[in-house]
């Protein structure tokens, strides 16, 4: 079994991040019916964006 190398869980930290913070707002706004909510689930998808796009950066890493 091959060991996971530390840089794959930079992005999967930073999706994990992301999705809490699109549950947050999608939370908030549910609760509150507040455009704020909108707002941090915006945030949390461009996070979560970022992520895959770490993670493309460090898959021919983890491959090495």
């Amino acid at each position: 079994m091959k060991k996971w190398n530390r840089k794959f869980w930079i992005p999967t930290i930073v999706e994990i991040i992301g999705i809490g913070l699109m549950c947050t707002g999608l939370g908030y706004e549910m609760a509150y019916k507040a455009d704020l909510g909108y707002a941090i689930f915006t945030a949390g998808s461009v996070i979560t964006a970022f992520g895959g796009v770490l993670y493309a950066k460090f898959k021919p890493w983890l491959e090495g």
